[in-house]
């Protein structure tokens, strides 16, 4: 009896212990109908309208403002309704300047994930509130900013896994990959583009989103038409359009760039202006490009000028855009190579109820063990002994995983910082190609036999560059010393695209009276001009030697 009395106490105690684990094990919820009662009412009613119908959405929103409820509304709820009302006023084009910034909200909410992270509803509302964020940014021009928001938005949703098999989340997915692809176009960073745009054109498909698809598979047609592949840009666009009508207006880069190759200037020309006229930022400046050719050959110089001018600026405002390129790169390069998740703070405090639970069952348990069997006290011990190794092992683990991240880390920005370092050259060697390059031997020979000093600078108009000219001296200048024109641009902001064309003029060894012929401005104009270059490079000696001496340092 006494033994039956034993094991009867034994299946209770083991029975308690499993409805306390079973308690204790369910994943903590900032949401509940006690302290957020709102969620699962006013706002839930908001949230399942929001895709279908954001207009009411919107109106049921505006309508009962938590300021004006009489009941008071948690935090929680008050943040919540942030996040909604952004996202409705965006569906509905109501989103302006005007609109609460959401900052706040996103700092509150990943405070409560630290707390509660395995909370799914929680977590992708901050993912939400990041993307809305991100938005802000994009309308701000804050490109920057903006990758981080929606690359935080994939992150935070589903920290680094994939989501679930809800559409909502699954096309959330989709629109974080596509606004990356956006800003990965144009930043000219092709291949992340193609990437970005395919990963959202997979889960747009996965919840028969036929107009998600056909967006992406357009801009993967932008894609192949910055990389110059009009055949397979145009065949997307057709592809895109099979699917949703677009229009046929997406066709004219591809159209003309095609007409282009096969050396077909008429039509060349006809869609190529259309595609100047309305397409994105590269788009036009290819268009650029190639109608200045067309119109140098057909000897409409005013055109020509006009469309030169225009490559010109707009690659030159690339290049100052080439930080921001770096980064953006570099912050959607970490998704694709996601680090390691480690255990938040947040989380041992969420689990610290089941973790005493446990503790509390294995000490009742090892009671019972040592009264009625002393014999296993021994085994028992030895069990600890093997856990607590266990423990310290991952501990150790744990923390040579930090270091290895905290390593890659050190090793990429040293190689970011490489790569904004300017080629070491051999210097004579480059000065040699430089001097005795085609574009510098026809500048000489122009100028060759000719007295040209201070007051005789207006007898030589026809000795003027064209605009093609000075781009070659440019091009010239790059290709002897890589990327000399950024780099001087970059390291003296002051200076402007005609500046630097000075300076490539006085590299050639010409005196100002002999540029002032070439730019065709008066001597007075060059030799300020000069004057102006030397100041912004602190030069104590003439142009031709301060440039020397800062491409020698550049590329030592």
């Amino acid at each position: 009896m006494s033994v039956m009395r034993s094991l009867g106490r034994l299946f209770s105690g083991m029975a308690l212990i499993v409805t306390i684990l079973s308690a204790c094990s369910q994943k903590p919820s900032v949401f509940n109908e006690r302290t957020t009662p709102y969620h699962f009412q006013e706002l839930a009613q908001a949230t399942a309208m929001m895709d279908s119908l954001p207009g009411q959405a919107l109106q049921l929103l505006e309508k009962n403002p938590p300021e004006t409820a009489q009941a008071d509304w948690s935090e929680v709820e008050r943040q919540e309704y942030r996040v909604l009302l952004t996202e409705a006023q965006y569906k509905t084009g109501a989103l302006g300047v005007d609109s609460e910034p959401l900052e706040p909200t996103v700092t509150f909410f990943d405070s409560l994930v630290q707390r509660f992270p395995e909370d799914g509803s929680l977590r992708f509302l901050l993912a939400k509130a990041h993307y809305y964020l991100g938005t802000e940014s994009t309308a701000a021009r804050h490109d920057v900013a903006a990758a981080a928001q929606f690359v935080a938005a994939l992150e935070t949703a589903w920290g680094g896994q994939e989501p679930g098999k809800e559409p909502q989340q699954t096309r959330f997915k989709g629109l974080c990959h596509y606004r990356l692809g956006e800003i990965l176009y144009s930043y000219n960073i092709q291949s992340s583009a193609f990437h970005a745009f395919d990963s959202a054109q997979y889960y747009f498909e996965q919840v028969h989103d036929t107009l998600g698809v056909a967006a992406c598979i357009r801009s993967v047609g932008e894609v192949y038409q910055g990389n110059k592949d009009y055949e397979r840009a145009l065949a997307k666009f057709k592809e895109a359009n099979h699917l949703w009508n677009f229009g046929e207006a997406w066709y004219d880069h591809a159209l003309g760039g095609l007409f282009f190759e096969h050396r077909q200037p008429d039509s060349a020309a006809v869609y190529l202006e259309r595609s100047f006229e309305t397409g994105g930022p590269y788009t036009r400046i290819d268009a650029a490009a190639k109608l200045a050719e067309i119109w140098r050959e057909r000897g409409d110089r005013e055109k020509e000028a006009f469309y030169t001018s225009f490559y010109v600026q707009n690659s030159i405002r690339e290049t100052n855009r080439s930080s921001d390129k770096m980064e953006i790169e570099f912050i959607y390069d970490g998704i694709q190579q996601p680090a390691q998740p480690q255990r938040s703070r947040g989380t041992f405090i969420a689990q610290l109820p089941l973790i005493a639970c446990i503790v509390l069952a294995l000490i009742a348990l090892m009671a019972f063990i040592i009264i009625h069997n002393r014999r296993r006290i021994s085994h028992i011990e030895q069990q600890l002994s093997v856990i607590e190794k266990s423990h310290r092992e991952e501990a150790e683990g744990k923390e040579q995983q930090l270091q290895t991240i905290a390593q890659e880390l050190d090793a990429t920005k040293q190689q970011l910082e490489r790569h904004q370092q300017a080629p070491s050259i051999d210097f004579e060697a480059a000065m040699d190609r430089f001097l005795n390059a085609p574009v510098t031997l026809k500048i000489r020979k122009s100028l060759k036999g000719k007295d040209i000093m201070t007051k005789s600078v207006g007898l030589y108009p026809k000795l003027k560059l064209s605009e093609m000219d000075f781009i070659e001296v440019v091009r010239t200048a790059n290709s002897c010393f890589p990327d000399c024109s950024s780099y001087l641009l970059r390291d003296y902001g002051e200076l402007s695209t005609g500046d630097v064309r000075h300076c490539c003029l006085a590299l050639m060894g010409l005196n100002d009276a002999e540029i002032a012929v070439l730019e065709g401005i008066t001597y007075s104009g060059a030799n300020r001009r000069t004057k102006r270059i030397l100041s912004i490079m602190n030069g104590g000696a003439g142009l031709e030697e301060t440039v020397l001496l800062y491409l020698r340092n550049l590329y030592k």
